[in-house]
C-alpha cells in the first residue's frame, strides 16, 4: 500500500515538473501583487520560485528535508528581503502564497488523476511541512537583519549624539549626518542632560525615550555617566520622583552644543540644590547667575553667612529660619508654619541674624543679597539644617 502512495504522489509530482515554468510564473504573478515586492526585480525572485517547485516536487517524493544548504538559502532571502525594506509579514505572505499555488495545483491534478483521499491527505501533509519549514528559515533570517539593521542605526544615532554634544561637526555635516534621524538646517531643537539617583544612564536613556514619544528628532543616549537627548519637542512629563533633568532650547544646529552647556549647567546646579523634576533657564536663571558668579558668591557668603557660622548653638538654624522666610514671601506666620515653630521664635530668630550681620531684610537690595549668599551656600557648601 505504502509503494502505491507514493508511485501516486510521484505521478503528480511529475506533472508539476512538467508545469514548471507557468508555476514560476504564478509566484511571480503573486509576489508582484504584493505593494512592498515592487522594490524586487522579478528576475530576483524567479530563482526563489523555481526553488519552490522543486522542493514540492521532492516533497511529495518523500525527499527535501531541511538540511544545512538550503535552509541556509532561504534564511539569505529572508536577510535580504528585510535588507530591501519589505515587512517581515509580506515575506511570508509571498513565500505561503507561493506554497498554497502549489498545494492548489497538486490537488486540482490530483482529482483529474482520480489519487485516492489518502494520498492527496499525505501528499498535502508533506507540502505543508515543507512550506513550515522554509518560512522559518525565511523568518529567522529576516530578523537577523532586522536586528543587524536596528544595532546598527542604534550606533549611529549614539555616534551623531555625541558629536552633536561635543560641537565636533559643521550646520552642513550635522544635515548630512541627520538624514534619517530628524535633522533639518532650518529646524529647532531642545537638548536636555538628565541624572537619576536609582537608575543607570543606559536605563535612564530608555525612560526618555518613551517619555519623549513620537517626535520628528529623537536622538537619545548617554554621554559622560548621564543620559542625553536632541529632541524637537521636550520632554514634559513620565519622569520617576528622583530624576533630575537640564532643558535648554528651542535651538538650532550650530547652537546645540551651546544649549547643551547650559543643560548642562542647569543639571549640576539644579542637583546641588537638591530640585528634581525638569528645570529650564527659566526655572533655574537665578541660581544659574549664582553659579556663574562664584567670587561674587563667595563675598556675600562671607557678608551674611560666615557670622552666622560662628555661632554655633544656633547659628544652623537661623540660616534655615532666613531661607525659609525668604522663600514664604517674607510671610512670619507661613515660614514659622513651615518651620514648626512658634511665631516669636521665628521673629526673634530673624532680629537675631540682624543683629550679627547688620542686614535688614525689609530692604530689597539686602534682601536680594542675603538670598543670593544662602543659595552660594546651598550650591558650594552643606545642606542647611531645618529646625
Amino acid at each position: 500500500m505504502s509503494e502505491l502512495l507514493e508511485a501516486q504522489l510521484a505521478l503528480v509530482a511529475s506533472q508539476l515538473l512538467q508545469q514548471a515554468d507557468e508555476l514560476v510564473a504564478a509566484q511571480l504573478r503573486l509576489t508582484g501583487a504584493i505593494g512592498s515586492y515592487q522594490v524586487v526585480p522579478p528576475l530576483e525572485v524567479r530563482p526563489s520560485a523555481h526553488r519552490n517547485v522543486v522542493r514540492v516536487v521532492a516533497a511529495l517524493g518523500g525527499g527535501e528535508n531541511l538540511t544545512a544548504g538550503p535552509a541556509e538559502d532561504e534564511r539569505e532571502t529572508g536577510r535580504r528581503r528585510a535588507l530591501q525594506g519589505i515587512p517581515v509579514a509580506d515575506v511570508l505572505a509571498a513565500y505561503r502564497g507561493g506554497v498554497a499555488l502549489l498545494r492548489d495545483e497538486f490537488l486540482r491534478i490530483a482529482r483529474e488523476e482520480g489519487i485516492p483521499a489518502d494520498a492527496v491527505l499525505l501528499g498535502t501533509q508533506r507540502i505543508w511541512q515543507l512550506g513550515d519549514h522554509y518560512s522559518n528559515e525565511f523568518l529567522a533570517g529576516h530578523r537577523e537583519a532586522e536586528l543587524d539593521l536596528t544595532r546598527r542605526e542604534e550606533q549611529q544615532r549614539k555616534t551623531l549624539l555625541a558629536r552633536l554634544l561635543d560641537g565636533t561637526l559643521t550646520t552642513d555635516q550635522m544635515v548630512a549626518a541627520g538624514v534619517g534621524f530628524g535633522l533639518a538646517g532650518d529646524g529647532h531643537y531642545w537638548v536636555l542632560r538628565a541624572r537619576s539617583a536609582s537608575t543607570d544612564p543606559f536605563a535612564l536613556a530608555r525612560v526618555l525615550e518613551r517619555a519623549a514619544g513620537p517626535q520628528d528628532t529623537v536622538l537619545v543616549g548617554t554621554y559622560g555617566g548621564d543620559a542625553a537627548a536632541v529632541l524637537s519637542h521636550p520632554v514634559t512629563g513620565g519622569l520617576a520622583d528622583d530624576v533630575t533633568v537640564g532643558l535648554a532650547g528651542p535651538a538650532g544646529l550650530s547652537g546645540l552644543r551651546a544649549g547643551f552647556v547650559e543643560a548642562t549647567q542647569l543639571l549640576a546646579a539644579a542637583i546641588r540644590l537638591g530640585h528634581r523634576g525638569i528645570v529650564d533657564r527659566r526655572r533655574m536663571a537665578l541660581r544659574l547667575a549664582v553659579a556663574n558668579e562664584p567670587e561674587l558668591g563667595k563675598y556675600l557668603h562671607t557678608r551674611y553667612v560666615e557670622p552666622i557660622q560662628a555661632e554655633s548653638a544656633i547659628g544652623e538654624a537661623l540660616l534655615a529660619t532666613v531661607e525659609t522666610y525668604l522663600s514664604r514671601r517674607r510671610s512670619i506666620p507661613e515660614a514659622a508654619a513651615a518651620l514648626s515653630i512658634h511665631v516669636n521664635t521665628l521673629r526673634y530668630r530673624l532680629e537675631r541674624y540682624a543683629a550679627l550681620t547688620e542686614a535688614d531684610l525689609q530692604d530689597t537690595e539686602t534682601m536680594f543679597e542675603v538670598w543670593w549668599a544662602l543659595q552660594y551656600r546651598n550650591l558650594y557648601g552643606s545642606p542647611i539644617g531645618v529646625g
